[in-house]
């Protein structure tokens, strides 16, 4: 009989590592854990403690805490459960759902019978890669759509975003004399498709540019623009810690300077929110921009991302894109209700309103509580942020921690963001506005607590 790997003395070797390492992220206030939670529209709740002197019913139920960490921004993913049962509300122990999400199911079905698309290919799994017999009908017909709102580019559709921006950074970073240029705060997924592409190709450069600066952008193109044959520089639209911005005016009128200079622009925080189609297509650069990524696990309420580019790059990452290549596809009902949910943002206006007015007040509350205290270290809080991100920077990963702690216990579910997702000694509480959020009064209320208390 093989010998359990649990008793080997490799395994044991390993196991202490393993334990000297999450005691070094526990001394630094940086150990990562994972919770399960209840959702209840836009409010969690924490699963039951075990308690061996009681049975589940009879054991209290946790609070319920306003989610302030949902990327939800438009309230499609929180609605969307009612798709699954619309059908068969008759059927015992089905219950109602509420009358918005409701209506959603309702014309969410009606879209799925006006596109053609069979319900029985609404399956919930693909059974294998896109390129071998994953896709279905559905996958071009959403490319297709997707490219009408796209003039002139072709539509990729690939799990996460975090699977395209790996990818195809990657894919890229093969291509011979490339250097790529990207900001300094830019999502872990594109540093991690350059990390991937200099694996696969030694001879790949690249380079950071301090955030949003273009000044330091533009030397960093006037030193290596005659030295490759292309230049990629890399943004988000809206970057997802800090929740500013790109200066996208600017990374265009620099494309315009450098003949050999492209844009790649990730538009995973400002698809819906900023316009409808994102900052890109509000400002009028769709031509501009050579790579826009989409992302649908934000304000679609789904999950998925797209590519859009011209056709020879599409076909290069169908051909080199290894999280497309070997990842089963998404399952066919996805898809539909990203297509879905894709049609849906040029009604939502008024929601895109709220959370612009939302926004302004949170950031004006937030400034208001860190003008009026004195932190005991002459430290300052800072406030980030110029839509629904909003963070509240507060310094060291412990006290982030605290804040996290003391919201929690006042209802509020709102997570500390530390290093080394951002850089050490800026960790901070970051905000996730929507638009169906009530009157947000106990959080402020709450962090004027906590700041009073230290």
């Amino acid at each position: 009989m093989a010998k359990s790997l649990s008793n080997t003395p490799q395994s044991t070797s390993l196991t202490t590592h393993a334990r000297t390492q999450l005691e070094s992220l526990q001394r630094a206030h940086n150990l990562r854990t994972i919770t399960d939670y209840a959702h209840h529209e836009i409010y969690l709740q924490k699963p039951k403690s075990p308690n061996p002197q009681t049975t589940p019913e009879s054991t209290p139920q946790s609070p319920l805490l306003l989610n302030l960490t949902s990327n939800d921004y438009l309230g499609l993913a929180g609605a969307s459960h009612a798709i699954l049962t619309h059908q068969n509300l008759n059927r015992p122990g089905n219950a109602a759902p509420d009358d918005s999400a409701l209506t959603l199911a309702q014309r969410f079905w009606e879209f799925v019978r006006q596109k053609g698309i069979r319900e029985q290919d609404l399956r919930f799994g693909s059974g294998s890669s896109r390129l071998l017999s994953g896709g279905s009908p559905v996958w071009e017909a959403f490319e297709a759509h997707l490219q009408t709102c796209f003039a002139q580019k072709s539509a990729l559709l690939f799990n996460s975003g975090y699977h395209l921006n790996c990818s195809c950074l990657a894919a890229l970073g093969r291509l011979e004399s490339t250097l790529i240029l990207i900001d300094e705060y830019a999502h872990a997924s594109m540093f991690d498709g350059l990390l991937l592409g200099k694996s696969l190709n030694p001879a790949l450069r690249w380079k950071r540019f301090k955030h949003n600066d273009i000044a330091h952008l533009s030397a960093l193109l006037e030193s290596s623009h005659k030295n490759f044959a292309h230049i990629i520089i890399v943004s988000e639209a809206l970057f997802s810690m800090e929740g500013d911005l790109c200066d996208l005016a600017g990374l265009v009128a620099l494309k315009r300077t450098y003949p050999n200079a492209l844009l790649y622009l990730d538009e995973a925080h400002s698809l819906g929110v900023v316009g409808e189609l994102g900052l890109c297509a509000s400002m009028g650069y769709i031509t501009e921009v050579d790579f826009l990524v989409l992302t649908f696990g934000k304000a679609l309420g789904s999950v998925g991302a797209c590519m859009l580019c011209a056709r020879p790059l599409r076909e290069l990452f169908v051909n080199l894109a290894r999280g497309l290549i070997y990842s089963t596809a998404l399952p066919p009902i996805n898809i539909a209700f990203s297509y879905f949910a894709f049609t849906l943002l040029g009604e939502l206006e008024p929601k895109r309103e709220k959370i612009r007015a939302l926004s302004q007040h949170t950031r004006a509350q937030l400034e208001s509580i860190t003008h009026k205290i004195r932190l005991p270290d002459n430290a300052e809080w800072q406030v980030l942020g110029d839509l629904q991100i909003i963070s509240l920077v507060l310094g060291a990963n412990e006290r982030a921690i605290a804040c996290e702690r003391a919201l929690e216990s006042s209802g509020i579910f709102a997570k500390a963001i530390k290093s080394p997702t951002i850089p050490h000694g800026s960790a901070r509480i970051r905000f996730c506005l929507h638009a169906d959020l009530p009157n947000l009064a106990p959080l402020f209320d709450a962090l004027e607590s906590y700041a009073n208390h230290l």
